[in-house]
């Protein structure tokens, strides 16, 4: 039947998720992008090495895996995150969505 929660979400719930995934894919890859660009190819080691200790920092590809996957998990978190927080505090209508977070932020820190 439509509308039964069998046929998959509805699109009330398909906006928050997609919302998410969006935004923790562009933040994850753009964040990624840049720490390799600025630090080397080498950050993904680095991440994993936050779970795994100074032996991450001599792995090879499944750590480097295990760095990325790491990477996006933040990124997935800071976007569910945000989006969860976006729907509680009330910003000024009509402020881009950067100055909303920049406002999010600094209400956060105080």
């Amino acid at each position: 039947m439509p509308g039964d929660s069998a046929d998959g979400p509805s699109q009330s719930e398909q906006s928050p998720l997609l919302a998410i995934a969006v935004g923790g894919l562009v933040a994850g890859s753009l964040d990624l992008i840049q720490a390799c660009v600025l630090f080397g190819a080498k950050i993904p080691l680095v991440i994993a090495a936050g779970l795994m200790g100074r032996k991450a920092l001599h792995g090879g590809a499944p750590t480097y895996l295990l760095g990325i996957l790491l990477h996006f998990l933040i990124a997935f978190s800071a976007a569910t995150i945000y989006y969860m927080a976006s729907r509680r505090l009330r910003f000024p209508e009509g402020a881009p969505a950067g100055v909303r977070f920049v406002l999010w932020r600094r209400a956060l820190r105080s």
